[in-house]
C-alpha cells in the first residue's frame, strides 16, 4: 500500500549536513503549521516554537549539542527549536513537544528538505545541561522545557538506512507471542 504520508514516514532521514540555502518563508510556515497540528493531551498544545535563522545564535547554539550535529545546526539556514510549558500540560509535556518536532520533521521533508531530530530534554533537569544553556541563549523561560533543537535546509546528502524486520518488532496480543 503507498500514500503520500507513508511514502514521507518511510523515506525521511535524519539530515546532519545542510546546503546555506535559505528557506522559502512559505515553507517555513508550512513546517510550523505542522507542528501546530501535532496532536497533544486534551489538545492543551503546550508547545512553543523558536525559529532561529541569525548565524550568531545558530553558532551559540552548534556548541550546546554533540559532535556529530554541530556543523548541521550552524549550516542550516533555519532551526526550530520547540520548547513545552508543562503548565500548561504536566503530565505529556514531553510527548506533545516530541509530536510536534516529528509532525515538523515530516513536513519538512514532504517539502524536498530535511531535518534533523536533536533531543536536548534533560529528564533531571540537571543545572548546566544542555537544555538549560539553550533555554539561556533563546531567553527562554525557566518555566518551559526545550525537548529538541531541528535544524531544516537543503541536505548535502542523504545516506539510506536499514531497518528492522517488522517480524522482530510486533506481538500479537501478549508480549513475545507472534500468533
Amino acid at each position: 500500500m503507498t500514500n503520500s504520508v507513508l511514502d514521507a514516514i518511510e523515506n525521511r532521514r535524519s539530515i546532519v549536513r545542510f546546503e546555506t540555502t535559505p528557506i522559502e518563508e512559505e515553507k517555513i510556515q508550512a513546517i510550523l503549521e505542522a507542528g501546530r497540528w501535532a496532536p497533544s493531551w486534551l489538545n492543551k498544545q503546550p508547545w512553543r516554537f523558536i525559529v532561529v535563522t541569525e548565524l550568531a545564535i545558530k553558532e551559540r547554539l552548534s556548541e550546546l549539542v554533540p559532535t556529530i550535529f554541530k556543523l548541521g545546526v550552524r549550516e542550516a539556514p533555519v532551526c526550530i527549536v520547540v520548547s513545552v510549558d508543562p503548565n500548561e500540560d504536566s503530565f505529556h509535556f514531553i510527548e506533545d513537544g516530541a509530536a510536534a518536532t516529528q509532525n515538523m520533521a515530516l513536513a519538512a521533508h514532504s517539502l524536498g528538505l530535511g531535518s534533523c531530530w536533536i533531543g536536548t530534554f534533560a529528564f533531571k533537569k540537571e543545572k548546566k545541561s544542555a537544555e538549560e544553556k539553550i533555554q539561556e541563549v533563546l531567553e527562554i523561560p525557566k518555566t518551559h522545557r526545550v525537548v529538541s533543537l531541528l535544524p531544516i535546509g537543503i541536505p548535502k546528502n542523504v545516506e539510506e538506512k536499514n531497518r528492522k524486520e517488522l517480524s522482530q518488532l510486533v506481538y500479537r496480543n501478549k508480549f513475545g507471542q507472534t500468533k
